[in-house]
């Protein structure tokens, strides 16, 4: 028996089972089916809960899904063309960076919005921001999504955050339906990675 299977209040069990459940899924094990309008929200809706220091919420995002997810294509394109890879200037590169906002029903741009006077070190506003990423994917768990955060060259170009209004790109958060069973994970023992001072 471990810590996660003791006798604990329902709403504490609920929240341990979906931290369990969460599964990183490459973008092709993702069903094409749209996520409702009401789930995504939701799932924004957490993100917006996250804590931060000095409560300046420094996190934006951006949803792409359906037809909006040309916007996307275009923006991946843009970056690959302006980075360093030796085909940037080949157009089947380039299609195949469009192709690839159309391999996951959602995706969720995690954009870093420092305040013009910043009042904290940006690396608690990052870790802020990916607090926020992590209550996305844990409401996206609940509804019975996986993805992964997705934070190539592309994703994080300056290229890409400019075409999105953003100061500062981490990365996307890409959301489906799984098409096929979810993989088994094990974490090593928790007494393997912890002291105790009493």
């Amino acid at each position: 028996m471990t810590t996660l299977d003791a006798a604990f209040p329902p709403a504490a069990l609920t929240v341990l089972d979906v931290i369990r459940a969460r599964r990183t899924v490459d973008i092709g094990l993702l069903k094409p089916d749209a996520v409702p309008r009401d789930v995504v929200e939701a799932i924004l809706e957490a993100g917006i809960w996250a804590p931060n220091h000095g409560r300046t919420e420094p996190w934006r995002f951006t949803v792409f899904t359906g037809a909006g997810r040309a916007r996307l294509a275009e923006v991946f394109a843009q970056a690959y063309a302006a980075g360093s890879a030796p085909d940037r200037d080949s157009e089947p590169a380039l299609e195949a960076q469009r192709a690839r906002a159309w391999r996951a029903p959602l995706w969720i741009s995690l954009e870093l919005h420092m305040p013009e006077k910043p009042k904290m070190p940006e690396w608690e506003e990052q870790a802020a921001l990916a607090c926020a990423a992590q209550n996305m994917w844990l409401a996206a768990t609940a509804f019975g999504l996986v993805g992964k955060w997705v934070s190539g060259p592309v994703m994080v170009s300056p290229v890409a955050a400019q075409a999105l209004g953003a100061p500062k790109l981490m990365g996307l958060l890409v959301l489906g339906y799984p098409a096929a069973g979810l993989p088994s994970v094990s974490r090593a023992p928790l007494a393997d990675k912890i002291t105790w001072v009493e």
